[in-house]
């Protein structure tokens, strides 16, 4: 890891700590995944270097947030899969290394599969609550499925923070946001038109304002 990048993600984290700071939630632990779509949509932005830079963001988050400083990585399409996740000593090049040398983006939008990874792979107990950060561009091909995932997800200490990435108007997560039949409010959603647009700490102060705590 290059001494830049390492200063890069320690101003992040402060940026992190002081959104948390401004929404009273200064010092809570909370395990981060980060979720990714890996949908043909979805391929310049992998490309580019759009989502390596979202993933530098959120390790600034999971740092200040996580007590082992890294964050579970998720990507779906039509399936989900699991991947290594990322700490600091892993950062460098990961899309490149570990997505795009792995993974075709040019799957399907399914939304349920990686919800249900989630609530397999976090089931109470758990040492933290679950903040994920699930990063979309399009509409999902199984809503039925993802909406019982969700309700499912409830009974869980697992918070999903939508992030809709474009111009669409993502009506569905819309309606997860405000999903009926779940234990607790355990869903927010977000739209980002172009995620290099938005400064550091316009996007934690978002992303904090729209998560509940509620199982926190």
């Amino acid at each position: 890891m290059t001494l830049d990048l390492r200063k890069r993600i320690v101003d992040l984290s402060k940026k992190a700590t002081f959104a948390a700071n401004q929404h009273g939630i200064e010092g809570q632990r909370a395990q981060v995944v980060l979720v990714l779509d890996i949908s043909a949509s979805m391929n310049a932005l992998y490309q580019s270097g759009v989502i390596q830079r979202v993933i530098e963001r959120i390790l600034g988050l999971a740092v200040s947030f996580d007590d082992d400083g890294q964050i579970d990585v998720l990507l779906f399409g039509t399936h989900a899969y699991s991947l290594p996740p990322v700490t600091l000593a892993e950062i460098e090049g990961y899309v490149e290394r570990v997505i795009l040398a792995q993974y075709k983006i040019r799957e399907a939008t399914h939304y349920a599969p990686p919800l249900r990874l989630i609530r397999d792979k976090y089931r109470s107990p758990q040492p933290a609550p679950v903040l994920v950060i699930f990063l979309t561009d399009g509409g999902n091909a199984n809503r039925r499925e993802s909406a019982e995932a969700i309700r499912e997800l409830s009974a869980q200490p697992v918070f999903v923070q939508f992030v809709g990435i474009g111009k669409e108007d993502f009506p569905f997560l819309h309606k997860l946001d405000e999903l009926p039949g779940r234990v607790i409010d355990n869903a927010g959603f977000m739209k980002v038109n172009d995620l290099d647009a938005i400064k550091d700490a316009e996007r934690y102060d978002r992303l904090l304002n729209a998560v509940h705590y509620t199982h926190l």
